[in-house]
């Protein structure tokens, strides 16, 4: 899915909302088995999830009556959520809020990076990488439709989480931030 409205970007950018909705994207679920797998208490999320729910991020897949009250199931109206282009221009002083909405995205990723890095986890070292290339727009194309199809394998292919893979081995939760973008000036 394509995210054409900036609130849509500022909710996704929250750790939290970011957190329930990679949870209800790998499978459909409650919020308190996303409580449950977040490590929270269920009464922190539901604002979350109405949050994401009304920005129509996230959709009910199912009610069912429990004890006086209705539980629902959730899920990601998308498996993968791309910035549209476009979406933030501008600088600083002229923006709508774009400036803000992709520091918010970046210290997210900053904070897991760190948590990793400090983590020394050593089934699952951290690769932390920035570069720099030249390409023809023919070659960037290239390159865009290579990491797309690299992260649609990868979300396709990825087994639940608290699962084993085909060799007994549990399996890792990982993060990316990915940004392909041309450098000012050239």
């Amino acid at each position: 899915m394509k995210i054409e409205d900036l609130e849509q970007l500022r909710l996704l950018s929250d750790p939290m909302k970011l957190s329930l909705a990679q949870v209800f994207g790998e499978a459909e679920g409650t919020v308190a088995a996303a409580a449950e797998r977040l490590g929270q208490p269920q009464t922190r999320l539901y604002r979350h999830v109405d949050a994401l729910l009304a920005a129509g991020l996230l959709e009910v897949t199912r009610e069912q009556p429990k004890r006086g009250t209705v539980e629902r199931w959730f899920r990601t109206v998308a498996r993968r959520f791309e910035v549209a282009d476009g979406l933030l221009p501008g600088d600083a002083e002229s923006d709508g809020g774009e400036t803000e909405t992709l520091r918010a995205l970046l210290r997210g990723a900053e904070s897991e990076i760190l948590e990793a890095l400090r983590a020394q986890d050593p089934d699952a070292p951290p690769t932390v990488a920035r570069f720099r290339a030249k390409l023809t727009p023919a070659q960037l194309e290239e390159l865009q439709t290579k990491v797309f199809a690299w992260l649609e394998e990868a979300q396709t292919s990825t087994p639940d989480t608290q699962a084993e893979d085909g060799d007994g081995d549990a399996t890792l939760e990982i993060g990316a931030l990915i940004a392909l973008y041309r450098l000012p000036g050239t």
